[in-house]
């Protein structure tokens, strides 16, 4: 064994490269083909709560969240097949905490081809996911604020049916007495005044509702529902610039396990910039539409949202995903609705496909896993 001197002192290479492990920022361990821990480094200590003479001889599922281990024992089938593997997972420390990592593993076999152990790289991206929650709210934020120029124009109009019709109401009730005619044209008025009151309201629970904050459970949930929202929330925007809606889904048919609030801004986001694609545009429609689709043997709902915009150019088809890219104005963008967008469907498990056209338009897809209908 070779050896070095560091401040007089002797050290073997060995011990220089334990050092370095122990000392590396991301968690470090080891386990053999029982899916027991034979290695760990001091960084497991502190992010596990365990001690590494604890961790040592444990099995790689004690030290994992009870609701991933189904996705723990495929995956460890799968390195050992494979070789590597890189997958998000769920730790679960001594105290009971949740630690979402990133693990980067790979396999070592002996000359025979023989699964020997894994070694595996855990980054905590708990900062990661807090940082992305914050741009999901910014984006949140942003969408708001874009909505709140049409907010005005939206409630005043329900407000001048109610005043008018509350006028009107007065006059026809002091003739209520003489005429049953009189009778019919009041009662339309209250209706008047309900639809409208109605809209108001749900205008004021879609702005509550779409700005709270971010921490949601995932439930059963109609896509349908959730575009019609988004169509509600952007209907400011389509109005602005003369787009034609062409919503081609039905209630009750399109369920997947989702945050409602986040999903719904995933489509105003698409649906928004599908509208700003269009603006100038001879012919602005919007079709959106939802088939069944599978992708790696998964099944899934598929939602696709056609414009007929200017298209996207091939080059920058896949920078538009990236935090901060705009082909947008100074002042008219801020470059996180899509990245956002696909941050949300990735952690639902989902992707968005890009497929477009120049001079004809762009459909974005949103790929959602499909569970059954609740009872």
């Amino acid at each position: 064994m070779s050896r070095m001197r560091i401040d007089n002192v002797d050290i073997k290479e060995a011990d220089i490269f334990e050092i370095l492990l122990d000392n590396f920022p991301d968690m470090i361990h080891s386990i053999d083909d029982d899916g027991k821990i034979v290695y760990t480094n001091l960084t497991a200590e502190k992010l596990l709560g365990y001690k590494r003479e604890e961790l040592l001889g444990m099995n790689i599922r004690q030290i994992y969240a009870p609701e991933v281990l189904k996705a723990v024992e495929k995956g460890f089938t799968d390195l050992k097949k494979r070789g590597d593997k890189t997958v998000e997972s769920l730790l679960c420390a001594k105290d009971g905490t949740r630690i979402p990592v990133e693990i980067r593993s790979f396999s070592i076999y002996d000359d025979t081809g023989r699964f020997l152990r894994t070694f595996s790289i855990l980054r905590d991206i708990r900062p990661i996911k807090e940082l992305q929650q914050s741009l999901v709210h910014a984006g949140r934020l942003a969408a708001i604020g874009e909505l709140a120029s049409g907010v005005a124009h939206d409630i005043n109009n329900p407000l001048t049916v109610i005043l008018l019709s509350n006028e009107m109401l007065v006059r026809h009730l002091e003739a209520l007495a003489s005429s049953s005619k009189e009778l019919e044209r009041v009662i339309n008025y209250a209706k008047d005044i309900q639809r409208a009151s109605h809209s108001i309201q749900k205008l004021a629970d879609h702005l509550r509702s779409f700005s709270r904050g971010m921490v949601e459970k995932a439930e059963p949930l109609d896509l349908y529902a959730s575009i019609n929202d988004a169509i509600f929330i952007t209907k400011s925007k389509i109005t602005k610039t003369g787009t034609i809606v062409n919503n081609h889904t039905e209630p009750g048919k399109y369920f997947v396990c989702a945050c409602p609030n986040n999903i719904e801004q995933v489509f105003v986001n698409i649906i928004g910039n599908a509208c700003d694609a269009m603006e100038g545009r001879e012919k602005r429609q919007l079709d959106i539409s939802i088939s069944p689709a599978e992708r790696k043997g998964v099944k899934m709902w598929k939602c696709d949202i056609t414009d007929t915009g200017t298209g996207i150019p091939p080059q920058i088809r896949e920078e538009i995903f990236q935090s901060f890219f705009t082909t947008k104005e100074k002042g008219k963008g801020t470059g996180l609705g899509l990245s956002i967008s696909r941050a949300i469907v990735r952690d639902h498990k989902g992707e968005i496909e890009l497929v477009s056209e120049m001079g004809k338009g762009s459909t974005f897809s949103v790929l959602l896993p499909s569970i059954e209908p609740p009872k």
